[in-house]
């Protein structure tokens, strides 16, 4: 079994519903998912409550890491924090991991500053960014699930 972790940055229910249907995907190719939120101390919650705190245990777990980014910019707490995890890290466990970024739009040829940070921190720390990934279907969020079918059906 495929493990995803889908980490995401969102003030609003639209990005976390992007990142929820990418971890849909992954759970229909029988991956193993896990959920975490991107917050600064004291925001509100969207959606739904108790993603739990990223942590160093969750990026060894995963052979996939999918970033969902809800700004455009790369200065944000939600992202330094983030950043803090992965330096922590010993790039020799994370040999074969694989990471794939998306944005506010989710499958979007414009890429933001905040994607190109986080796939930037994310190869330093050694986790391989996957090539684009597409989807025919004509809604986003078939689109999002499509693309975690395809993670989760990466071989470990």
């Amino acid at each position: 079994m495929s493990h995803v972790l889908v980490i995401f940055q969102a003030d609003t229910e639209r990005t976390e519903q992007l990142a929820l249907a990418v971890g849909v995907g992954a759970v229909e190719a029988e991956a193993g998912i896990r959920l975490r939120r991107l917050r600064t101390p004291g925001a509100v919650e969207v959606g739904h409550k108790g993603y739990g705190t990223l942590r160093e245990a969750d990026l060894l777990w995963a052979e996939t890491v999918v970033v969902g980014l809800e700004g455009e910019r790369s200065g944000t707490e939600e992202l330094n924090s983030l950043v803090a995890v992965l330096s922590g890290l010993d790039s020799s466990q994370m040999k074969g991991k694989e990471c794939w970024t998306f944005n506010a739009e989710g499958i979007a040829a414009r890429r933001t500053e905040a994607q190109t940070f986080v796939e930037e921190a994310l190869l330093a720390a050694g986790i391989t960014p996957v090539p684009a990934l597409v989807s025919d279907a004509a809604d986003e969020m078939e689109r999002m699930k499509d693309v975690g079918r395809q993670l989760g059906r990466q071989q470990v």
